[in-house]
């Protein structure tokens, strides 16, 4: 996956995650599940730009981390289940 961070201000985080707009989709999610002030993306054409993605808060690097730790919480957790399904 190729990441590009466009800002990275004191309270605006702006990144371009390319060929991966199911994680954006999963990132936005969560973002809006902390105490943010705005989190957003964008997709200028549906084939040939890649997402960008806007997290705005007091800490936005720390709320992205806090996202993508919960999406591999999440995931583990359906491992698990579908494990003991067996």
């Amino acid at each position: 996956m190729k990441l590009e961070i466009l800002e990275n201000e004191d309270q605006k985080l702006k990144i371009k995650l390319h060929d991966n707009m199911t994680l954006v989709n999963l990132l936005n999610d969560n973002l809006w599940n902390q105490k943010i002030d705005a989190a957003a993306y964008t997709k200028e054409h549906i084939t040939l730009t890649p997402p960008v993605l806007l997290v705005r808060s007091k800490d936005p690097k720390k709320h992205l981390l806090a996202a993508a730790e919960q999406i591999v919480e999440d995931v583990e957790e359906l491992r698990k289940k579908l494990k003991a399904q067996k």
